[in-house]
């Protein structure tokens, strides 16, 4: 059952799950600054909607679909988000705190200033997104191919880089505090003014261009010529 066009309540939402939850989509529906935690509303999708300040903390997101979505300050606190894929939303100040995220997939969209906090769960997928001023603890990237990620003065505070091909996107003025980019191919991602004290011995064995190793030489004072 599709619902367009439509503002929908917490209680228009609870009875429509009661009979339709199944074969639920919404499109271009609005839940601005509704409180929607504690709800299970696993499998539907939503295009083109708006969640403004809303509330989805506790609420079971397993294998839902978000497109071209507005989500500013939307919380998916303790929200269970295994296998949920948002594609082209916009997710500024969106707080992931303790989420399960196993299996999330996120791509082109835009996550500036979200905090992602001691969530759970492996295989958290980023494609082309702007994560500028993110805090991003402690997720697992081992082994992935991160496409156009923009970690600009994000807090990477404890984030497994092990082994994972950075191909575009930028670190410049992140926090790299714990961080392991041992393995990591950094050849074409933006260091900005990352120096060897910032890495410390988190990135033996990380592949860097030719520029990249004279920046990170000369932040010792050491010239090159």
């Amino acid at each position: 059952m599709l619902i367009s066009n439509t503002q929908v309540s917490r209680d228009g939402l609870v009875d429509l799950l009661a009979s339709h939850q199944a074969s639920l989509s919404f499109e271009n529906c609005t839940f601005d600054e509704e409180d929607l935690s504690g709800l299970v509303l696993e499998g539907l999708r939503f295009s083109g909607c708006s969640f403004l300040d809303t509330r989805l903390t506790r609420s079971k997101l397993q294998d839902t679909v978000w497109q071209r979505c507005k989500m500013g300050r939307v919380d998916f606190s303790l929200t269970d988000l295994s296998n949920a894929r948002f594609e082209v939303c916009d997710l500024h100040l969106s707080k992931w705190v303790r989420a399960r995220i196993a299996a999330l997939h996120i791509e082109d969209s835009k996550l500036s200033g979200a905090v992602f906090n001691e969530t759970q769960g492996l295989e958290v997928t980023l494609r082309n997104c702007k994560l500028v001023g993110t805090t991003l603890r402690a997720i697992n990237f081992r082994k992935q191919t991160l496409v156009q990620l923009d970690f600009s003065d994000a807090d990477l505070g404890g984030c497994n880089f092990q082994d994972t091909v950075f191909d575009g996107g930028s670190l410049r003025g992140a926090s790299l505090r714990g961080v392991n980019l041992k393995g990591a191919d950094l050849r074409s991602v933006e260091l900005g003014s990352i120096t060897l004290y910032d890495l410390n011995h988190s990135f033996q064995g990380a592949c860097l261009s030719v520029d990249q190793a004279v920046q990170l030489v000369s932040s010792m004072g050491v010239m090159v010529q």
